[in-house]
């Protein structure tokens, strides 16, 4: 089958994909499928290898990622349980004073937002915003704003949440370089991103939410505050993975293969393992030690696995749509054009995704369907392994951009603070893509020093 002829198909998938999603309102697992079959055939691939095509695309994606995503949600939902999130404010609070408490709420957010996935950690964080929001008074977005982009901007950099991971699985990208690359553009990229919101805030006043359905709200949310864990087990149960990982980056980097060291974090520092480990020491610190029974243990960690089951399959679905296009040969066809463009590689990787993120609202899916276009030009182009990170971060970056009104955050964002359609358009949607560019400068900086 000719390139043209081939291009058409995967230009037409896309198409498809989005059609059925955003109008179609059908679920993007059953979406992924549907068109990954309607590729395969139209594609020339023999009915009796589109199946197994399929079932090797969603094994080999889920292969890590769901050990990655599962782990990652228990290890968030320990902290989030054990009032960590409340612990992080107040010392945050008590460090900056009330006129950084917007900073403080922010880094909350950026820090809280690490092990645990942004609408569940939104909506723990809930409580805390408004208190804080009601005890000092003024603009409304002075306090959503920080918190609410600090914790996305984390959602779409870094691991382990869904959308990075699976790009990383895409890409053959080392989780370890996503990690420090993410953590290095995320952060700045955030403490400049603060700089813009005054220019916001100062044009758009949103009242305090005074409502009794909020308030109500705000008291079935809060904790008992007895007996809260100190806050350096709280951010040393989120550094913990992370820093194996690292470890396990850096020792395959700078040891020789046969170091005994290299090949203990070869294991320890995998991304697997060291949440694996996490979980486990949490348990125990942030659970058992501080008067959990095995039983509330148990309960809290399978109440941690039922809201991801959705972002598992979505994740492996993408997995399987990216294999039928490789291996019909509409991922090398797409991926030639793409290249004839002439637009750098970390460009087309940011450009597509914010495409794709405003066209369909799911930063996850944006990730995962990008890494899967860009794939063939990317694994054969002879990038190094810091290069390909970078260019997964790009793809995040691009995810963060252009959120408006088919994006779930942006309605409960808009919602809880009794935000309008209109005020959450001219602030959240325009500082989420302000948000994201200035990541993707960072990350673009970055690729002239590898």
């Amino acid at each position: 089958m000719s390139n043209e002829m081939l291009i058409l198909i995967g230009l037409a998938s896309v198409a498809a994909l989005l059609t059925i999603m955003i109008k179609g309102k059908v679920h993007p697992f059953i979406a992924l499928g549907l068109v990954s079959i309607a590729v395969a055939l139209s594609a020339g691939i023999p009915m009796n290898k589109v199946i197994p095509t399929l079932v090797s695309g969603m094994g080999g994606t889920l292969g890590s990622v769901a050990l990655i995503v599962g782990l990652g949600a228990m290890l968030g939902k320990i902290i989030e349980k054990s009032n960590g999130a409340d612990v992080l404010a107040a010392w945050l609070l008590d460090k900056f004073g009330e006129k950084r408490a917007a900073f403080a709420l922010g880094a909350t957010g950026f820090i809280f937002g690490i092990p645990v996935f942004v609408d569940v950690g939104f909506i723990v964080l809930l409580p805390i915003i408004f208190s804080v929001a009601r005890r000092l008074g003024g603009n409304m977005l002075v306090y959503a704003l920080p918190i609410g982009l600090s914790m996305l901007m984390v959602h779409v950099m870094l691991p382990p949440h869904p959308g990075v991971v699976a790009g990383a699985q895409v890409l053959s990208a080392d989780i370890g370089f996503v990690l420090g690359i993410g953590l290095c553009a995320a952060l700045p990229a955030y403490l400049l991103g603060q700089l813009f919101i005054p220019f916001f805030t100062n044009r758009t006043f949103i009242h305090v939410p005074t409502s009794t359905d909020l308030i109500e709200y705000q008291k079935q949310l809060a904790h008992d505050v007895s007996g809260l864990p100190k806050f350096g087990t709280v951010l040393s149960m989120i550094a913990f993975p992370l820093i194996l990982i690292m470890l396990g980056t850096i020792t395959a980097v700078t040891l020789p293969k046969e170091h005994i060291v290299r090949e203990i974090f070869s294991m320890v520092g995998s991304s697997p393992f060291a949440l694996l480990l996490a979980v486990c020491v949490s348990s125990y610190v942030l659970g058992l030690r501080r008067g959990w029974n095995k039983e509330k243990l148990e309960e809290i960690l399978n109440s941690s696995l039922a809201p991801i089951a959705g972002i598992i399959l979505i994740t492996g679905a993408g997995g399987m749509f990216g294999k039928v296009l490789d291996a019909s040969g509409v991922g090398k066809a797409l991926a030639d054009v793409l290249s004839g463009t002439g637009l750098h590689i970390l460009a087309l990787g940011f450009v597509l995704a914010a495409l794709l993120r405003a066209a369909q609202g799911s930063a996850t899916v944006a990730i995962i369907t990008t890494a899967t276009i860009l794939s063939p030009v990317i694994t054969t182009a002879g990038y190094s392994g810091v290069q390909i990170a970078l260019i997964t971060a790009a793809m995040g970056a691009g995810s963060m951009t252009l959120s408006h009104v088919n994006d779930s955050l942006f309605w409960v964002w808009t919602k809880f603070f009794g935000i309008s359609v209109a005020d959450g358009l001219k602030t959240w949607s325009i500082l989420t893509t302000i948000y994201g560019t200035i990541a993707f400068i960072i990350i673009g900086l970055m690729w002239f020093f590898v």
